[in-house]
């Protein structure tokens, strides 16, 4: 009897040991489920005629005590139209007729250019004539362009007179467009100057409220200075305030050439009135906006964004600050951008809507690992486009080794980046640089016309790709 007693007795043990041993193994935690990091998705849509893009220079942004930077990319790309009528015209000319308009022929060349305008125009556009010295006069009300050759003889008598009262010619430019404005035209005052505005408004900041008045009323302002005396900042600020174009007029350039480009982006106007916008999130902070006009106010950015031209892109590049001390997915805001859709009989206005975020890690690789290449270009060009505008002020004030050393050094930072979208910018800044390198061999007239021509450049490559 006690064998089989034992032998039951083993099975008994054998078994208990076995149930005990699978009990402990069932009560094992698994491995923990793989975790995805969540990746800001770059945004893109199209509505109307303007495609709207944006993305991060990096979605990722490191784990620190304080705010880490956040560079966000807004692309605005005008849709390639071809075919069908272009819009007709409300344009007004504005000319400068002050004394020094007689100096290297530049009034002369001014008719030439404007007649090279008129030649394109028909009876379906509107032309107007504003001049200005110390005194503004209309020498011809906007009107039909049908009698071209009367209009001709109008410019053909213009003559040099005294001082410049730029901003008086401005307003009665605005006034001349204003009377015929129509929203499904193209209304457009081209303000030309040589000089300084010395008579009647002078200051920068009123003209420049002037120029975002006459943009609120859907007019555009395109400004184009002559020669190497002109207030190139004031210029270019009208341009900027009220969504027109800038240029620059050297001696070696044709102006009825310039004349003719913003003739053909008047032609390809497809959006007005565009502005991109971002309710900041909490502890967001706007560092810097590129190339363009902004303001905050009660925590939402606004970006006056210019005119939209058919197959043309716009790069907004915005600096933030953003809340880098907790892992975490950390919104930037809730972004708009709107835009006037013109391509139609009637215009309309269409929005577009983004919710730009950023994650917060503490992988310092994963970060390295993920910077997009083509904004952090942009960065850089904007980055290197601002250190040289100490360099510009150096220069204008006479220190010329001060201007050399800073431009030196920003160009060499730019150059050890490596980036070859900016490779047009490094071989300004080299011309630059060589320049200076031995400044008695440049007359001051050369130096002043060799800064208007970079910080027109610099003013470009901000407001577009890298050059």
């Amino acid at each position: 009897m006690r064998k089989p007693i034992l032998i039951i007795g083993l099975f008994v043990a054998i078994a208990t040991i076995a149930f005990v041993y699978a009990t402990q193994t069932i009560s094992v935690k698994p491995n923990p489920p793989f975790i995805t990091k969540h990746i800001p998705v770059p945004g893109k849509g199209q509505a109307g005629n303007v495609q709207f893009e944006w993305k991060l220079a990096n979605p990722y942004m490191l784990r620190q005590a304080g705010p880490g930077d956040a560079f966000l990319d807004l692309r605005i790309t005008g849709k390639s139209l071809s075919g069908g009528d272009r819009k007709p015209m409300n344009l007004v000319l504005v000319i400068d007729r002050s004394g020094s308009m007689a100096d290297e022929n530049k009034l002369e060349q001014v008719k030439v250019a404007a007649v090279a305008i008129l030649n394109q125009m028909n009876s379906r556009d509107r032309l107007g004539i504003v001049i200005y010295d110390d005194v503004v006069s209309t020498i011809l009300p906007s009107s039909p362009v049908e009698n071209t050759q009367a209009i001709r003889e109008v410019l053909y008598s213009l003559s040099p007179g005294g001082s410049t009262n730029l901003a008086g010619g401005l307003q009665q430019g605005f006034e001349e467009v204003r009377k015929n404005f129509q929203p499904e035209l193209v209304n457009r005052v081209i303000l030309l100057s040589d000089g300084l505005a010395n008579v009647g408004i002078i200051d920068p900041e009123q003209i420049a409220a002037l120029a975002r008045s006459i943009r609120e009323r859907s007019i555009s302002v395109s400004t184009m200075g002559v020669g190497i005396d002109y207030n190139e900042t004031l210029m270019a600020n009208v341009a900027d305030h009220s969504g027109g174009n800038y240029y620059y007029i050297s001696k070696e350039v044709n102006m009825a050439d310039v004349f003719r480009r913003e003739w053909n982006l008047m032609q390809s106007l497809i959006a007005n009135n565009a502005v991109a916008s971002l309710d900041l999130a909490s502890g967001v902070e706007v560092q810097d906006v590129a190339g363009f006009q902004w303001n905050v106010q009660n925590g939402k950015l606004r970006i006056q964004v210019p005119d939209i031209y058919s197959g043309e892109t716009k790069r907004v590049l915005v600096h933030l600050r953003a809340p880098a001390n907790v892992k975490t997915v950390v919104s930037l805001g809730k972004g708009e951008f709107t835009y006037t859709d013109i391509t139609s009989d009637k215009p309309q206005t269409i929005a577009q809507s983004f919710l730009p975020s950023i994650q917060v890690i503490e992988d310092r690789n994963t970060v390295a690992a993920n910077y997009d290449r083509d904004v952090q270009s942009k960065v850089a060009a904007v980055e290197a486009s601002k250190k040289m505008e100490e360099a510009y002020r150096r220069l204008e004030s006479g220190d010329e080794k001060g201007a050399y050393d800073v431009a030196q050094e920003a160009n060499s930072e730019l150059k050890a980046l490596g980036y070859t979208q900016n490779d047009v910018q490094v071989s300004r800044y080299d011309e630059f640089v060589n320049a200076l390198s031995a400044p008695a061999s440049v007359e001051p007239g050369a130096k002043k016309d060799m800064l208007k021509k970079q910080k027109a450049a610099d003013r470009n490559a901000r407001q577009s790709t890298p050059q």
